[in-house]
């Protein structure tokens, strides 16, 4: 085995232990199964763990994208939180040049004058 597949297998049995999964395609690969006179056909089993560890090369390599691409959202989470960081919080929006200060002020006014108004139309002739 070359140095690269044992690195990559050494990565992908870290990967998998720290997921709690305790099969790795090294592992099943390299295990070694007693014959009996009635048992299963070694090359049907064979068969059998190979698309069982391609499949398990596939889940690594789907596991080790998503983290990737997981730690780059991170990072750009982080680059993000830097550059706002700065910036000031809006929390009463002017709309429009009004300032919601004033506008809150006009808006008593405008209530005050309506109840001056009530209570000046008289109450017989049935309007309010």
């Amino acid at each position: 085995m070359d140095e690269h597949m044992k690195r990559r297998l050494d990565k992908q049995r870290k990967l998998f232990s720290q997921l709690g999964i305790g099969l790795d395609a090294l592992t099943i690969h390299e295990k070694e199964f007693s014959k009996k006179l009635r048992g299963y056909d070694p090359e049907e089993v064979d068969t059998f763990l190979d698309s069982v560890i391609k499949d398990y090369e596939r889940f690594y390599a789907t596991i080790a994208d998503l983290m990737d691409k997981w730690q780059e959202q991170q990072l750009e989470l982080r680059d993000i939180k830097v550059e706002t960081k700065g910036l000031p919080i809006i929390t009463d929006p002017v709309i429009k040049g009004i300032d919601p200060k004033d506008l809150e002020e006009i808006i008593m006014k405008l209530e005050t004058n309506i109840r001056q108004l009530k209570d000046k139309i008289p109450h017989s002739e049935g309007y309010l």
